[in-house]
């Protein structure tokens, strides 16, 4: 990979070397949010592989989304005109944030005990209030379904030496590791507290439950001591950061680049791309043993689509080999303006960039209802609304390519119902 390919605009990806993190509802946030399994609970690849998506039932139902940062909604009655409005322009499921990080805005007519943790009721986290059953009630009542939208790495928990369970990081200016912001998958107690919190969220009534893009490993991380081991046992190969990444620079913003990655990285990429999968089958299969019914729905970036490359070095993170877990929704995050400012693309361009996404997503999902296209609704650099017939132009030019399951992002007492119906309504 060249040198220009790894100097990515992405500035949240250099941002994660000074262990912040993106967040793609930081316009409404204050901060920037963004184990190896037991063997009573592991799932390897080749588990997975049990339900292969060719043979495994799948959902005939377009999903036709809304998701949901923070309800406005002063009380239920609100809420439930809120939902009715939603329905009425064709929305058939809400994707309710059910987890508050500092700085989160809290929902108005939630009663909060803890400023971070889970809106069900749950053992692994703090439960700020378990108003996800009400709004369940509120939803159902008129005819939507509800996917509670969760973290992994991010995630609040209850653990008994946190600091210790968070992951290793290399640090490009000083050459030396340090604990991140974000949960070790390698560590036990990590483990334990997302599978009991999944099987939790699915007794809470909900329809689905959305993972949220946390479920990645930046490219500098995990060194966690277990990690280290398992991957220079099974691949014979050291983990040496220098070797790893090289001829690294700064550029002129300051940021850290890699001029060339190693053969062992790539096999390092691959393979923790691979662990993460196990872990997410974990969460699945907790989440089924509590609701056999639930649907399971997965944030991927937008790279996964167009530099699947990039998507593996920086991110870990694989579309094409996560289409054989038993995933009912892909969620691409095809968030025109995101890729606009990142990529430094034209319009057309980024309206370029969006049809062609759909169209290798077509290519590599088997069912069209099973891919979720992400629209954005607000920028989120400039935090202002993005106007009605940009969107309009957006959605229409992912149903020229199909016809796939949609959202938006984010839903507020603004969002232009009038135009999101006309291409949910089709």
């Amino acid at each position: 990979m060249g040198i220009c390919q790894n100097c990515s605009t992405r500035w949240w990806i250099f941002a994660a070397v000074t262990m912040l993190s993106f967040h793609p509802a930081g316009f409404l946030l204050s901060h920037f949010p963004w184990a190896e399994p037991s063997s009573c609970a592991a799932a390897s690849v080749a588990e997975a592989m049990i339900y292969p998506q060719k043979d495994r039932p799948t959902p005939t139902r377009r999903l036709l989304g809304a998701q949901v940062l923070v309800f406005r909604s002063r009380d239920y009655h609100e809420l439930r005109q809120a939902m009715l409005d939603l329905k009425k322009a064709g929305v058939n499921t809400v994707m309710v944030r059910a987890f508050q990080n500092p700085g989160d805005r809290i929902y108005p007519f939630a009663d909060p005990r803890y400023q971070i943790g889970a809106y069900f009721k749950t053992t692994h986290a703090p439960v700020v209030d378990p108003v996800l059953g009400r709004i369940v009630s509120i939803a159902h009542g008129i005819g939507l379904r509800v996917f509670a939208w969760l973290e992994t790495r991010k995630m609040p928990l209850h653990l008994p030496a946190p600091k210790k369970s968070k992951a290793l990081s290399y640090s490009f200016e000083t050459a030396t590791y340090k604990h991140n912001a974000m949960w070790s998958i390698f560590d036990e107690t990590v483990h334990g507290a997302l599978v009991g919190l999944f099987y939790d969220a699915a007794r809470s009534g909900v329809d689905g439950i959305l993972i949220q893009d946390d479920l990645i490993m930046y490219r500098h991380e995990d060194f966690n001591p277990k990690a280290v081991s398992l991957f220079e046992a099974k691949m014979h190969r050291q983990l040496d950061p220098k070797e790893l990444f090289q001829d690294v620079f700064t550029d002129q913003q300051g940021r850290w680049c890699v001029g060339h990655y190693s053969n062992t990285f790539w096999a390092w990429a691959r393979w923790k791309n691979q662990k993460l999968l196990q872990f997410a089958m974990d969460l699945i299969r907790s989440a089924k043993a509590a609701n056999p019914e639930i649907e399971i729905a997965m944030n991927f970036m937008y790279e996964s689509l167009t530099a699947p490359k990039n998507a593996l070095a920086w991110m870990s993170q694989s579309l094409a080999e996560a289409v054989k877990l038993p995933i009912d929704y892909y969620a691409i995050m095809a968030y025109h303006r995101q890729m606009r400012h990142e990529l430094e693309l034209s319009q057309n361009a980024a309206y370029n960039k969006i049809s062609t996404m759909t169209a290798q997503a077509l290519a590599l999902v088997n069912n069209p209802h099973r891919i979720l296209m992400k629209v954005q609704m607000t920028d989120w650099k400039t935090r202002k609304a993005i106007p009605p017939d940009e969107a309009g132009k957006v959605f229409q030019l992912i149903s020229d390519q199909g016809e796939v399951s949609l959202a938006f992002i984010p839903y507020c007492p603004s969002s232009p119902l009038n135009v999101i119906g006309g291409y949910y309504r089709q």
